[in-house]
């Protein structure tokens, strides 16, 4: 067996030498190194991938099928039978990212009697816009409007691009939103007295479902597409109340409450955003 280096190569400390060690005592990495294999990376991913399977399986099972009951896992101290609920937040919201954006995006569907800005209108607004016989206020709509016009490729409907760019900007939202839907948990709960992060855990599991539940929306045909909705919502009132127990109207009706005020949060945000974007 080689000797021992002097000191260990992640660690810095001293090793001892006789008898030689082949893992530093500190930190427990290996004393002696090679360059790396291709087969070592293989070997550890197949070794991490069979260490997570069962895991997987089990926090998918709790996740689709039982709402609430992986929360409550969690909470009851049974960590290392599942994936942890931030790490299922981020594979969820990634899997519909990925999916939806290079696989499967989104169809653009024209609305029905859609209104389209004609010749006229739009040299009105133009007119507005560059001269001094409208308020600055009128100039700012009227450019507003101008811009996403443009942006909506000059002869398509205006009001069906501001609302395709709502729809597609929505799962973004909630993503920034989810520790303020934590906030709002807490606060409807707030007689149970829970600390703010158990609120957090059940939001980043609540959240993981929705962004499959959209994924399953954005990826079905438009028939099984349409269940995709009520499932969502009847999902989350179980998960509610399975997490927060009480009766089960005042948990239909706090719930409602939440997912209105959150639908307000969501709204308010990207319409901000859209603002801000096409101000500038």
């Amino acid at each position: 067996m080689p000797s021992s280096p002097l000191i260990c190569p992640n660690c810095e400390q001293a090793l001892p030498q006789s008898p030689p060690v082949r893992h530093c005592p500190t930190c427990g990495q290996e004393t002696h190194l090679h360059p790396p294999s291709f087969g070592e990376f293989v070997h550890e991913f197949i070794g991490h991938y069979v260490a997570l399977e069962g895991a997987l399986w089990k926090t998918l099972g709790l996740l689709l099928f039982r709402p609430g009951q992986l929360t409550l896992a969690y909470l009851r101290g049974r960590r290392r039978r599942y994936i942890l609920p931030l790490r299922v937040y981020i594979s969820a919201s990634f899997v519909f990212f990925l999916v939806v954006k290079v696989l499967a995006p989104m169809p653009t569907v024209q609305a029905e009697g859609a209104v389209q800005m004609d010749a006229q209108s739009r040299a009105e607004m133009q007119l507005c816009a560059d001269g001094p016989d409208c308020g600055e206020f009128e100039r700012w709509v009227s450019r507003f409007v101008l811009r996403i016009h443009e942006r909506a490729g000059g002869g398509a409907d205006v009001f069906q691009s501001v609302r395709d760019r709502l729809v597609a900007g929505a799962p973004y939202a909630m993503f920034a939103l989810q520790p303020v839907f934590a906030a709002l948990v807490m606060v409807a709960w707030r007689r149970r007295r829970l600390a703010y992060g158990v609120h957090f855990v059940f939001s980043l599991h609540l959240h993981a479902f929705w962004f499959l539940a959209l994924l399953a929306l954005a990826t079905l045909p438009d028939g099984p597409a349409q269940v995709v909705p009520p499932v969502l919502l009847l999902y989350t009132l179980r998960a509610l109340h399975t997490v927060y127990g009480g009766r089960w109207w005042a948990t239909t009706l706090r719930g409602l409450l939440l997912m209105a005020v959150y639908t307000v949060l969501i709204g308010v945000l990207l319409v901000a955003g859209g603002l801000y974007a096409l101000s500038r």
